[in-house]
């Protein structure tokens, strides 16, 4: 996945994300337009916004504290995890106040 820009929502730029969070969020919420949920590996995300897979967990781990993604991880027997990533509703952002 090689994506050559990423649609910053000016409604996730405020003092508490930094600017590599707020280009997450608004990558998973592009990612996620066609299936209401984005399914991306961490090493493809990472590699789009030249993050290290450490800072990414972080990151979201972070985001989902805050209640900003969900996530929801299912085994899929022996041939490993799928994982979904979404906006939580508090996201989507016409009243974000964090």
């Amino acid at each position: 996945m090689k994506t050559k820009f990423i649609n910053i929502s000016v409604a996730y730029m405020n003092k508490s994300l930094s600017v590599t969070e707020c280009a997450l969020l608004s990558l998973i919420k592009g990612l996620s337009k066609k299936k209401g949920y984005c399914f991306a590996s961490n090493k493809a995300i990472s590699d789009t916004l030249n993050i290290s897979d450490r800072t990414l967990y972080r990151m979201l781990n972070k985001l989902e504290l805050r209640g900003l993604i969900e996530r929801d991880t299912q085994s899929t027997g022996h041939y490993g995890k799928e994982r979904k990533i979404r906006l939580s509703p508090s996201a989507n952002m016409s009243d974000y106040n964090i």
